[in-house]
Formats: C-alpha cells, sequence, structure tokens
C-alpha cells in the first residue's frame, strides 16, 4: 500500500534515484534496512553476516555472536548511503554467566520528497522513514556451539502513514578456538505473521578461519536471498597488531547489476575498513563499492567494560 502511495506521490527524478539505490543493492526498495550491513565488519568484508567470533557486538549480524561478548558493550554508528539516504544505529550487549541479552535499534532517513498531484502541481512534501527494534538472546549451547535468536518490530513512515511488520531472525555458530575456524548459519528477517510485500529473508552460511603462520583471517559466505538469488561474499582481516585491523572484501553484487559492466560497475562489490580498539573503546569504519550508483561509508564506535 505505501509503495502505491508513494508512486503516485512523489517525482519521476526522485523515484530514479529510488531505483537505481534498489538496483545497487540487488533488492526490492522495500525493507532495505533489515538487508543492509550496519556491521561494519561486516560491511568490510564483503557483506558476510554469519560468522562473527570477535566478541565484540555485531549489530544486525548473526544473533548467536552476542555470545562471544565478554563484558557489558555499546555501540552507535552512522551510514553515508546512495543519494543522500542516512542511517542511524544503536546497540549493546548485556551478559549473563552463559547467556546474553542485546538490543537494537535501525534508522534509515530517505530525505524529503516533492508530493505532487495527478497533473503534476505540487502539494508540499513529506518525509519516508524505516525504522527497526529488536531484542536478542544468545547461549552457550555446548563447548564450541553458540546459538541465538532475535525479534524485532520493522516500522515505516511514508507522508503520515506508518506500519509495519514483526520479525525474526536465528543463529548458530560453531567455534574452534585451539584451530581459529568458525562455522556460523544466520536465518535472517522471517516475518512473524502475514505481510503485505515479500519479506527480505536471507540464509547466510560461512566460515571463518586464521591461516596458519599469518596474521590473517579469511571469511567465505554463502547467502540465498528472497528473490532467488545466490551471492558470494569473500573476506579478508589483516591483524596488523593486536589492537588495529585491516579489513577487505569482494561480493557478487556486479553480477547483479542491470546497467551492465561499465569501468565503474567493475568494482561493484569491493570493500574495505579498519578497526581500532584501545582502551575500551572500538573504532570501526567500512567503505563500500556498488559501481555507476556511487560509494557508501560509514563509522562506529564502541565501547565495553
Amino acid at each position: 500500500m505505501y509503495y502505491r502511495v508513494m508512486n503516485l506521490l512523489i517525482t519521476k527524478s526522485t523515484l530514479s534515484l529510488l531505483l537505481l539505490a534498489s538496483v545497487a543493492l540487488g533488492e526490492t526498495p522495500s525493507h532495505q534496512l533489515l538487508t543492509y550491513p550496519f556491521s561494519n565488519r561486516s560491511a568490510a568484508m564483503g557483506g558476510s553476516r554469519a560468522v562473527d567470533a570477535s566478541g565484540n557486538i555485531d549489530i544486525q549480524g548473526n544473533p548467536a555472536s552476542a555470545s562471544f561478548v565478554e563484558g557489558l558493550q555499546g555501540q552507535i554508528g552512522f551510514v553515508n548511503h546512495l543519494v543522500g539516504i542516512q542511517g542511524f544505529a544503536a546497540g549493546g550487549v548485556l551478559p549473563m554467566e552463559r547467556h546474553r541479552i542485546s538490543a537494537e535499534l535501525i534508522y534509515f532517513d530517505y530525505g524529503i520528497f516533492d508530493k505532487t498531484d495527478v497533473v503534476g502541481n505540487n502539494q508540499g512534501t513529506f518525509g519516508y522513514h524505516e525504522l527497526a527494534a529488536a531484542l536478542g538472546y544468545a547461549f552457550t549451547f555446548s563447548e564450541g556451539v553458540r546459538l541465538g535468536g532475535r525479534v524485532g518490530r520493522f516500522t515505516r513512515l511514508a507522508d503520515g502513514n506508518t506500519g509495519g511488520e514483526f520479525y525474526y531472525d536465528l543463529g548458530g555458530v560453531y567455534h574452534d578456538q585451539e584451530d581459529s575456524l568458525t562455522v556460523g548459519v544466520h536465518l535472517a528477517s522471517v516475518s512473524l505473521g502475514e505481510s503485505e510485500e515479500d519479506f527480505p529473508t536471507q540464509l547466510h552460511i560461512g566460515t571463518s578461519k586464521i591461516l596458519s603462520h599469518l596474521p590473517l583471517r579469511l571469511n567465505l559466505e554463502g547467502i540465498y536471498g528472497f528473490n532467488e538469488q545466490i551471492s558470494l561474499a569473500l573476506g579478508a582481516e589483516i591483524l596488523i597488531h593486536p589492537n588495529f585491523r585491516v579489513r577487505l572484501g569482494m561480493n557478487s553484487n556486479r553480477f547483479d547489476l542491470q546497467t551492465g559492466v561499465t569501468e565503474s560497475d567493475f568494482i561493484a562489490g569491493a570493500s574495505g575498513g579498519f578497526a581500532i580498539e584501545w582502551q575500551g573503546m572500538l573504532i570501526e569504519s567500512a567503505t563500500q563499492s556498488f559501481g555507476a550508483a556511487g560509494w557508501i561509508s560509514q563509522i562506529s564506535i564502541g565501547y565495553h567494560l
């Protein structure tokens, strides 16, 4: 219903920008907030979300990864998205013996749009926003095996009209600390009820390992999307110092673009970033290429006790 309203209200130029962003992301414009990697670690490493045993909060990642958090943690983040879209995120993890409680709040501001009548007369402006609030639970099931889940509410607001749906995530992580091997499964964004639009459910299956005799971690992940597309994500984390890491990534988004392989499209799916830890503070940054559509940059600051 909301997109039928938007198609009648927004100008052709604004609609073109939104479609450009959605094509670059390989998704429909609906529910983009739920499929975007707000975790800088994930964004910098090709968008892989299934495996993370780093011990740091992973917003919108595998909910089981919260079980690796040792102390109270909080994080805030900002995303400078395509065509002026801005994203904000906040999250935290509360440890309780073998159990972890997490909370997340993420928000997309799509900006201000022109409102017109059927003959093109300007009728003012309106905003479009998406918001998701979620609570998660994770625990240590057995030695090396962690399980978790998340329940959230997705809400959107367009021209004073509000609607939304409840959703859930499930995840599991196997971590062998001695071999530095991690395997994860993450079922993301499953609707808890009937939805008027296709919900962006994704299945992430991935593995991560630190190479022998090299300060390098490699991530490999396969993603099966709600649009019946399969994509791959490859990431590398260079462990330059215990408190400083450089991240590089690549995914198959380039092959999903409908604009053809131009020179600028060739590097679509490339990403990079870094992480700095200092006196309990974690600063992470990531940059992603979406080819001719442009670059997305984001940063987050976290603190753990």
